[in-house]
């Protein structure tokens, strides 16, 4: 699936911000009667604040592996510079 650049690169944020409100909703809804809606809502805010997690620390390893490697920046064709 192909995703605009921007929306790309600003996709943990939007899960955690994601994760965030579902947290918040949840405990709402847990203080109020429905402790199942709240349960759910809860489980469902930190699922998404660990996936953001994981996300944006793979991508930030992923990037320093990448960059780290002089050799990998001359065969990489993701770095290819025709001369």
């Amino acid at each position: 699936m192909w995703l605009p650049d921007p929306v790309y690169k600003r996709a943990p944020y939007y899960w955690m911000l994601l994760g965030v409100l579902f947290i918040v909703v949840g405990t709402y809804r847990a203080l109020q009667d429905d402790n199942v809606v709240g349960l759910v809502c809860l489980g469902a805010g930190l699922v998404s604040c660990f996936w953001s997690l994981r996300v944006a620390l793979s991508r930030r390893t992923r990037r320093e592996a990448i960059t780290d490697d002089p050799e990998l920046d001359q065969t990489c064709e993701l770095n290819y510079r025709p001369e």
